[in-house]
């Protein structure tokens, strides 16, 4: 549903306007009611609230040695939705954790976004550009491009 990169700037109240193409979507999709929380990698997820749900259903079932990503992602997990001008505000402590400040990357990522730092965003990029040809070919040997 979701894919393609846009560098994006944070405003000085920490709002992020969501590219038009995805607005339409969201709109239809999800009435803009959308969750965005934390990722363990460094980003922030931001999920239109059916596709939420299941994640969340996923994650609260685990117990023992997985409780602290459960407490992570769930404990971080936050409603919004845009305003009229179709920005959202990412929560201060949101933003800390993400190390978001001004530029920043929103990756879609099919039923998703990932909300980057535009700088790890691009060390993300680089990473994957220097992975030997032999090695890319084992990691994607069951995918079909």
């Amino acid at each position: 549903m979701f894919g393609g990169v846009a560098s994006l700037n944070l405003d000085s109240k920490g709002r992020l306007a969501i590219p038009a193409r995805h607005r339409d979507v969201l709109g239809i999709h999800c009435a803009n009611q959308l969750v965005i929380t934390a990722e363990p990698s460094g980003c922030l997820l931001l999920y239109p609230s059916p596709d939420w749900l299941p994640v969340r259903d996923q994650l609260n079932r685990l117990s023992g040695a997985q409780m602290p990503i459960r407490r992570f992602i769930v404990g971080h997990a936050e409603e919004i939705e845009p305003d009229s001008a179709g920005r959202i505000l990412i929560p201060p402590r949101l933003r800390q954790l993400a190390g978001l400040d001004k530029e920043v990357a929103l990756v879609g990522m099919g039923n998703k976004f990932e909300l980057w730092d535009e700088a790890r965003w691009a060390a993300q990029v680089q990473a994957v550009m220097e992975i030997s040809p032999d090695d890319l070919a084992k990691q994607m040997q069951d995918i079909v491009l």
